[in-house]
């Protein structure tokens, strides 16, 4: 009988065997596996999903580690988890759980007063509109409507906790916020020149 040290198809293998197998390591362990087609049917719901996600993930690319917006973030931010995570995290489960809460969520930011001012404040500051060919209901994730998530995100946490983003324009309830306190956040996002 052979002793084994090194069980079969075990030493360290990385990748595919033709279309049929594939060797990893997980969690510590040397692994091989059935390989499987991806599957990425590009259905419209699936479209829909991945342009929220997209514009949550492309929101917060202009704030600058180190300043003041972020450190708010990171202070509130439970350990072991970035600060764009909990913020992506919480949006989502606060306002756009599904397609539909998204849609009335964009639907009630075209109806804020400083709309307009947020859309170019979003364009000066270099944040671009988000979106994808295969699509349901959701016609992209606008850069305007990326710097307002960012700012409905501090108020929120201000208003869940007062010693959270305890600073303005984050004071102001977001229904009132003018072109100003859109810049007073901006200015939050990067180094003063």
């Amino acid at each position: 009988m052979a002793k084994v040290t090194g069980p079969l198809f075990s030493m360290g293998a990385r990748g595919s065997l033709g279309k049929a197998i594939v060797y990893s390591f997980w969690k510590g362990t040397n692994v091989v596996r059935e390989w499987l087609k991806p599957a990425n049917p590009k259905s419209g719901n699936q479209g829909d999903r991945r342009i929220i996600l997209g514009g949550m993930g492309r929101s917060p690319k202009y704030v600058q580690s180190e300043k003041v917006y972020y450190n708010f973030c990171k202070a509130i931010t439970p350990s072991g988890q970035s600060w764009i995570s909990q913020y992506v995290r919480y949006i989502i489960n606060t306002y756009m759980k599904s397609t539909d809460d998204y849609v009335d969520y964009i639907a009630a930011f075209a109806l804020h007063t400083a709309n307009v001012a947020f859309y170019s404040e979003a364009l000066a500051l270099g944040l671009t509109d988000f979106t994808l060919p295969y699509k349901d209901k959701v016609t992209g994730f606008g850069h305007g409507l990326q710097l307002y998530v960012l700012a409905q995100y501090a108020c929120d946490q201000y208003l869940l906790d007062n010693t959270k983003f305890n600073a303005e324009p984050y004071k102001t309830a977001l229904a009132s916020w003018d072109e100003a306190k859109i810049q007073l956040m901006v200015a939050d996002f990067k180094p003063a020149v």
